[in-house]
């Protein structure tokens, strides 16, 4: 079999029967292609919606995710799967083309590539106000890392850390598979194996994926967070793997003490003016340029100033984490060895 898809899930109701029709509707590459997907004990009826379309689809198959983490669903379906090329997809994103699973196949035999990168972009499914302020900002100068491949790029050969998401069974195999000490940047995790292996990696734009944004600040604040707390881990797993931002502005907040005792109140408040100031400054320009007057202006900025808000808190939560990421995985995997590790 040429392609397995495998879709980790929890509580995916929404989405999970208009991707699986997009998936099971699309060009089969030559050799074939099956979908697993992992549910995590969802409680909503995603598992129903599945059992229903595996009743005309024997490719579709329903696999248990006990642990309920993303890492230990795509470990579970990559060691289910029989195809000799993974793809990983989530539950609530959109195929863009019917050819998506052929593309996938040519780009793997014309490239040679090991890792196959994708953009994700947040436009299609924005079907709500702050979900189109989150698009927005999420993919402004200052919603994301400028260096991430994850909302765009030219094809071409990739570092696949921001934007990895397709392998072969023989990359997966050879590092071991994921992490699941992880849930969030589990697949960055990986693809930082992949980049450290030597592996070749490739992004090309036929391969884009659609992603639903969150649809409220509250919602796209505990999404921030839980990358926040990602990075962390990441950081600890990988001590190379430093988000710069996020050291940098802790150490301003562990200084601010510092400057309370040493100089008092009004020059700590003065510098904590300074830079909570520029930021919304900033957030609210950049809100403007991209909502214009009103009151979509606003909601862009309100989700400028939430995104590294949750990132930060995330990644204070995240270094309590810390010490018991170091070294080797002690669960979960592929059942091979470590490899890649830095």
């Amino acid at each position: 079999m040429a392609l397995s898809v495998v879709l980790p899930v929890l509580d995916e109701a929404r989405d999970i029967g208009r991707l699986l029709a997009e998936i099971l509707g699309q060009t089969p590459p030559p050799g074939g292609f099956e979908v697993l997907v992992v549910d995590g004990g969802s409680s909503d009826g995603t598992p129903d919606i599945v059992r229903a379309a595996m009743r005309d689809h024997p490719e579709l198959r329903l696999i248990g995710n006990p642990r309920r983490l993303s890492s230990a669903g795509r470990n579970a379906g990559a060691r289910a799967a029989r195809g000799e090329h993974v793809l990983f997809l989530d539950g609530h994103c959109a195929l863009p083309r019917s050819d998506y699973l052929q593309r996938a196949i040519e780009i793997f035999a014309s490239t040679g590539a090991a890792c196959l990168c994708r953009p994700q972009p947040l436009i299609r499914l924005a079907d709500g106000k702050w979900a189109r302020a989150i698009s927005a900002a999420r993919h402004s100068r200052l919603g994301h890392h400028p260096s991430s491949d994850i909302f765009g790029g030219s094809p071409g050969p990739r570092d696949p850390r921001s934007a990895g998401a397709a392998y072969t069974r023989a990359c997966l195999e050879r590092l071991g598979g994921y992490d699941e000490r992880f849930d969030a940047c589990e697949d960055v995790e990986f693809n930082c194996r992949v980049a450290a292996a030597g592996l070749p990696a490739y992004l090309h734009p036929d391969l884009a994926v659609e992603y639903r944004p969150r649809s409220s600040p509250g919602a796209l604040l505990r999404q921030m967070t839980r990358y926040g707390r990602g990075r962390a881990r990441l950081m600890a797993r990988h001590p190379r793997e430093v988000p710069w931002p996020l050291v940098l502005a802790t150490a301003l907040c562990l200084l601010l003490p510092a400057i309370l005792i040493g100089w008092g109140a009004r020059a700590a408040g003065a510098v904590a003016a300074i830079v909570l100031g520029g930021w919304a400054l900033a957030a609210g320009v950049e809100g403007l340029r991209l909502g214009g007057l009103g009151a979509e202006a606003a909601r862009v900025a309100v989700s400028l100033l939430v995104i590294p808000a949750g990132l930060l808190l995330g990644f204070w939560r995240g270094l309590l984490d810390a010490p018991r990421l170091r070294g080797p995985r002690r669960e979960g995997g592929l059942g091979q060895g470590d490899g890649g590790r830095p």
